[in-house]
């Protein structure tokens, strides 16, 4: 038997569908089908769109979710600390998360290292966002790297015809 959300969960996500929740401290954090809604410490929610969600690793009592902003830049860490168990919640994480990634294809800049090109289903609509994920130890913004990650993306892209 399914659960019907509570009123404090729905009223926090009007008009999406609630495919889990799990109470975090005086809020919750609700996954639904196009965002994970993290609780922040001053009162005012954090949407996270599935296709922004770079990792999402769970811990006993704490959540950590890796995004990447809107506008780019630099990924943000959010730790959410809860109690008990979080039910499903995991697998629906994981679930949105995957779904969400269209293709994924690592190409070599410098020796082994090098990028990971990744195009993820916007939510609530049919465009792909592509991301470039550099390796550990590269730096994202030397503009060599940078020209020939972009290079290497546009020949994937077009062996993909998209």
């Amino acid at each position: 038997m399914r659960l019907r959300p509570p009123a404090e969960v729905r009223v926090r996500v009007p008009g999406e569908r609630v495919l889990a929740w799990m109470p975090v401290g005086s809020s919750s954090l609700v996954a639904t089908e196009s965002t994970l809604l993290l609780p922040s410490d001053g009162g005012v929610d954090v949407r996270v769109p599935w296709d922004r969600v770079l990792r999402a690793s769970w811990e006993p009592a704490i959540l950590e979710v890796t995004a990447q902003p809107e506008g780019g830049g630099r990924p943000v860490v959010h730790r959410i600390r809860f109690d008990g168990e979080p039910g499903v919640l995991p697998e629906v994480v994981r679930e949105r998360v995957t779904a969400s990634i269209v293709v994924q294809h690592h190409a070599e800049l410098v020796g082994d290292r090098g990028a990971r090109f990744v195009a993820r289903r916007v939510p609530g609509s049919t465009d792909l966002r592509w991301s470039v994920v550099f390796d550990v130890g590269l730096d994202p913004a030397d503009p060599d790297l940078r020209r020939r990650a972009d290079e290497l993306l546009a020949e994937f892209r077009a062996s993909l015809g998209v």
